[in-house]
């Protein structure tokens, strides 16, 4: 069979296509009132398991059981999108630890995007015991954990 370079082309625009459109799923300012909760969720449980500069697999593996068990996740239908969300988060934390920097300057785009949930007051109780499950999920609440909580909270009120 030869190569055709019209069918190549076709093939290349319409993952072009596919990814922009994940792109734009996680993009918040096109979010509806639930995917702001979700993205607001899913952030929220990806800073709480880096706060202390650290990827534990408690904590990953209950923020995933959590996305995985959340009614407005998974009435959504998002479980899969959501799970995806947070390994985007881990992994654009992750080489960043050690960067005070890239550190701040990420943490601060994703708490902007967590606070987008701020008009809706009634789910900011819901992350703060989110807030609170992760940080527990590996027996030590650590004063970075703390610190991140408190960021987090302090945007969303």
């Amino acid at each position: 069979m030869a190569f055709n370079m019209d069918d190549f082309k076709k093939g290349v625009a319409k993952f072009a296509d596919s990814a922009t459109k994940k792109i734009k799923q996680y993009t918040p300012e096109s979010f509806s009132k639930e995917k702001k909760l979700v993205n607001a969720i899913v952030a929220s449980l990806a800073l709480m398991v880096v706060a202390d500069r650290k990827v534990e697999t408690s904590e990953v593996v209950d923020s995933i059981k959590l996305i995985n068990d959340i009614d407005e996740i998974s009435d959504l239908q998002m479980q899969k999108e959501a799970i995806e969300f947070f390994e985007i988060h881990i992994e654009n934390l992750t080489p960043i630890m050690t960067n005070e920097v890239k550190w701040a300057i990420e943490v601060g785009k994703i708490i902007t995007d967590i606070a987008r949930i701020k008009e809706y007051p009634d789910y900011i109780a819901m992350i703060e015991v989110l807030l609170d499950h992760i940080a527990n999920s590996d027996g030590n609440f650590a004063p970075e954990e703390r610190e991140m909580k408190d960021k987090i909270l302090s945007a969303l009120k």
